[in-house]
């Protein structure tokens, strides 16, 4: 089972090119060393999961059945597809997850359904959602969608989300929305892009659920054009403007973020602001 690279401190990040060119470097051979090697190393080959095709959902699913105790070592698990029963297997033996990423795309092949029980498993701190279909609104992902408007309230330890839409809102972005204004804890938000922001999400931001979150970072730098004039400019968004980080243009490791701070309608200042995010 492939490990995620821990380099982007809150997305679940693919292999790095390193590993791709030179496999055998990778955590999984290691074990391959000797019995006593397997036995150190196993906890952490299972931290962390990249999920992809059917067959890997499966694989998994079947190892986890005949050996339970591996699932307690997972804490990040990304899902990118081969939804259904398998993973609904999956989450129900994975009860220390911490960081969970779900890409919502349906395949044809797919169940979307059958999620439940596993999602009453976890309790996740962590949960980023990605959106990349066109078109946005992907009638195959609703039933999906609906299973995790239905849980994510119930995720007492759940602090920090990505919110997967941008823009326009669709029903979907309205199903979340209503559900992430009923988390008890979330105070930090990951939105696309933080001077465009989902009307819905955008309403929501302005009333209740602006009350409760601290922070929202953006995965798009502050750059000069009519939407971000607006949300600089506009008085009803003064109190949001506090709360949004971008992320600074250069070279970064790790990137770091910044506030923006207005002096006039045209002039953008951004103060550094070093936050761990991690």
């Amino acid at each position: 089972m492939p490990r995620i690279s821990g380099a982007e401190p809150f997305l679940l990040s693919r292999e790095s090119h390193h590993e791709k060119l030179h496999p055998h470097n990778s955590a999984v051979t290691i074990p391959l060393v000797c019995r006593r090697w397997l036995n150190v190393c196993t906890p952490l080959i299972y931290e962390a999961v990249l999920l992809r095709t059917r067959q890997q959902v499966r694989c998994l699913a079947r190892t986890l059945v005949s050996d339970y105790t591996l699932g307690r070592n997972i804490r990040r698990l990304k899902i990118e597809g081969g939804m259904g029963v398998p993973v609904n297997k999956i989450l129900h033996f994975t009860p220390n997850v911490t960081h969970l990423l779900v890409e919502l795309v349906g395949d044809r092949e797919d169940s979307t359904l059958g999620l439940r029980l596993g999602l009453e498993s976890i309790n996740p701190e962590r949960v980023t959602l990605l959106h990349r279909t066109i078109p946005r609104y992907n009638r195959r992902m609703s039933p999906l969608v609906g299973e995790l408007c239905e849980y994510i309230p119930k995720w007492t330890n759940l602090t920090t989300l990505r919110y997967p839409y941008n823009r326009s809102p669709t029903l979907s972005s309205k199903d979340l929305t209503a559900a992430m204004e009923k988390m008890p804890n979330l105070h930090t938000l990951y939105v696309p892009c933080g001077y465009s922001i989902d009307t819905t999400l955008l309403v929501s931001l302005l009333g209740r659920l602006g009350e409760r979150v601290k922070r929202i970072y953006s995965e798009t730098p502050l750059v000069i054009n009519s939407d971000s004039r607006m949300f600089l400019t506009v008085d009803d968004f003064a109190k949001l403007r506090s709360k949004v980080l971008f992320p600074v243009p250069g070279p970064w490791a790790t990137r770091p973020y910044s506030a923006c701070a207005r002096d006039d309608g045209y002039v953008i200042h951004t103060v550094p602001n070093s936050i761990d995010i991690d």
